[in-house]
């Protein structure tokens, strides 16, 4: 029997297709990562090898075109939704002033160059100008990764983008307009009243139809992400009609659902979740199968346009950011990050470039130039953002240890009574001494028919054994629940009293159950709260030394500065001697910049390491007495390393006899 396989490029079969793009996103990232691309810069590239005028694996047909433009809608709608209001409204002025002016400048710019040097006609000129001055938040997943979404620099950026693509949409409508007969002023009144009537629709009726639907629909909690996918749609789609850009109609349905769905709930979780693992990385790959490199063969006089445009472009946007800086006092971390996001010009360029050449406004040349434009801008867009935005969370991680310490809850699951009174002085040691916020004793017991006989009995034990604690004020607050299972009462218990740190025992895996389902510790890892798990054989008094290791980027992590507080509240004996093990210089100037750990131990000191074999060799050399600190990223943290969680996990699977606490900083 013969079998014969016969598969010609492009691939055309729907699961031919899907399975590329699905193997793309998963590869594209960890290859790319290799040479310290980052990952928005990867599926770009992506898209180009895949894509018609690369390896002309797929066509760049409507399907791609539907999954991309999903892609970036989703991007906008995950800006309303990420939007602090609050901090918006501090930044309101900025971002006006922002907006004017990334409008501003670029367009100046781009008509001087298009009048004086490519000596272009009229209309030709605007367009240019135009597009310019419009932008697209391309690198903004970066900066969710890095945990600065809230700074006021890409608050800047978020209203700026609204700002300037709707006066570039405004001019865009004057510039095809001006073929037609009707009034263009006419369209324009029309437009401002429809978008206005059409605002106020979406911030009315949003909120109350998800609110209604997600209390009579508690049961069906899948139809919820459903629900909020149709109405981003539902609003891009009447955008669309009115003659809006669809992308601003994502945003204002995500700014109209914001309130709705709260920053900490599974809701948003999922949301974040299937825009991250796929419609993003699917609106990239749209862009890069846009990208023909061989237009860089086309001629000289191509070179000289591409060059001189992408000049242009690049540098109105970097105007707009410095004046910007100079007149509201951005940092310099600020500057570049806001330059960074509002650099790139992707899915509104190619909007206005395409109506351009389609209507014989441009010719090939200046085409063929836009879509170089949208290749630099979008790579130069990705580089910047992730390197700006290290520096920035790096700041911001700083400023905040100097900052009036917001208040902090610290709860302890009591499942273990042999544990339970280290957990408590760990838990202790580390609550504020100034505040008055005392700490909550969990105690989950599964609902069955005894379930009432054993709460009352574990009120009087533990009670009894807290009023030593709480003789003067209320130091330790015991918190009983009743719940199916043990992870789900912890992490209801922590949602219900704002919890920001969660203390629990390590327990090794030992019976069939925990095997197949995992631990109380597995289960919370997957969670967002900030983790210290404990495994103490000695008393502190009995301990030598304390270790603390860190692997790249941990300091930029938003939970960080409070881990460190929390940590050296620790030393309370100022000789122990105190060791940072890290393996980059950047991590090492941050450790450096925590005085207070400086106070807390007199003999402090910092080493590097080469690469996650020393992280393992030290890790394993240490002696009994000795308390090994370890910071772990969980997935899709920015701290996250496959290679250093494996040393890790050997390494507390296999030393239990010894001394360590294990952290996971959660969201900040």
């Amino acid at each position: 029997m013969t079998i014969c396989i016969a598969i010609s490029l492009p691939l055309q079969q729907p699961v031919y297709v899907f399975t590329i793009l699905i193997v793309t996103i998963l590869l594209a990232p960890i290859i790319f990562r290799l040479i310290r691309i980052p990952d928005i810069a990867a599926y770009l590239i992506a898209g180009i090898i895949i894509g018609p005028y690369g390896f002309h694996i797929l066509d760049r047909d409507t399907g791609i075109v539907l999954l991309g433009t999903i892609g970036l809608l989703y991007i906008m709608f995950l800006a309303g939704l990420d939007l602090n209001m609050k901090d918006f409204k501090k930044s309101k002025k900025a971002s006006i002033l922002f907006g004017s002016l990334t409008f501003l400048f670029p367009f100046i710019i781009g008509f001087t160059v298009s009048k004086y040097i490519l000596m272009l006609n009229m209309r030709a000129t605007l367009l240019v100008a135009i597009m310019f001055s419009t932008h697209t938040l391309v690198a903004y997943p970066i900066a969710r990764k890095l945990g600065i979404i809230k700074d006021v620099a890409v608050l800047s950026a978020i209203g700026g983008t609204i700002i300037t693509d709707t006066l570039v949409l405004l001019i865009l409508s004057i510039i095809t307009g001006l073929t037609k007969d009707n009034s263009i002023m006419r369209d324009i009144v029309k437009l401002g009243i429809a978008f206005a009537l059409y605002v106020m629709v979406i911030f009315y009726s949003y909120p109350r139809i998800s609110k209604w639907y997600f209390e009579n629909m508690k049961r069906d909690r899948y139809s919820h992400y459903l629900l909020l996918l149709s109405l981003v749609c539902l609003s891009a789609s009447i955008a669309k009609i009115i003659g809006v850009e669809p992308i601003i109609g994502a945003f204002i349905a995500g700014l109209a659902l914001n309130k709705v769905v709260p920053k900490n709930s599974m809701l948003f979780q999922h949301i974040e979740f299937v825009g991250n693992i796929l419609f993003i990385p699917l609106f990239l790959f749209s862009i890069g199968m846009l990208i023909d490199l061989r237009i860089l063969f086309h001629g000289i006089y191509l070179w000289f346009v591409a060059f001189v445009l992408i000049v242009g472009a690049l540098a109105g946007k970097w105007l707009a950011s410095f004046v910007t800086q100079k007149i509201v006092a951005y940092s310099r971390p600020q500057r570049i990050v806001l330059f960074g996001l509002t650099s790139s010009h992707a899915a509104a360029t190619i909007a206005v470039i395409l109506i351009g050449y389609q209507k014989n406004i441009i010719n090939s040349t200046i085409f063929n130039a836009a879509i170089l434009i949208i290749l630099i801008t979008s790579l130069v867009a990705t580089l910047i953002t992730e390197w700006g935005g290290r520096k920035l969370a790096r700041q911001r991680n700083i400023l905040q240890l100097t900052r009036r310490k917001r208040e902090e809850r610290i709860l302890v699951p009591i499942a273990n009574p042999d544990t339970m009174v280290e957990l408590i002085q760990i838990a202790l040691r580390m609550n504020v001494s100034e505040t008055e916020e005392p700490i909550y004793a969990l105690s989950v017991v599964k609902d069955d028919n005894e379930a009432g006989e054993k709460l009352a009995s574990i009120r009087q034990n533990l009670g009894q054994s807290f009023d030593a604690y709480n003789i003067i004020s209320e130091k330790i607050k015991l918190i009983t629940r009743i719940d199916l299972n043990i992870v789900n009462g912890i992490i209801r218990a922590a949602k219900e009293l704002f919890i920001t740190d969660v203390i629990i025992g390590w327990g090794t895996k030992s019976s069939t159950a925990q095997r197949l389902f995992g631990t109380v510790f597995d289960h919370l890892f997957k969670s967002n709260l900030t983790l210290y798990v404990c495994c103490l054989n000695r008393t502190f008094t009995k301990i030598g030394g304390i270790n603390i290791f860190l692997y790249r980027n941990t300091e930029l992590e938003a939970a960080f500065p409070g881990c460190i507080n929390k940590i050296s509240r620790l030393f309370t004996i100022k000789e122990k001697k105190v060791c940072f093990y890290t393996n980059t210089f950047s991590t090492q100037t941050t450790i450096n910049s925590f005085s207070v750990l400086g106070k807390r131990s007199r003999y402090t000191q910092t080493q590097l390491l080469q690469n996650v074999s020393e992280f393992e060799s030290v890790l394993n050399d240490q002696p009994e007495n000795i308390l090994n600190i370890i910071f772990l990223g969980r997935k899709h943290y920015i701290s996250f390393d496959l290679s250093y969680e494996k040393v890790i996990s050997n390494y507390t699977f296999r030393h239990s006899n010894k001394n360590f606490i294990l952290v996971i900083p959660g969201l900040e």
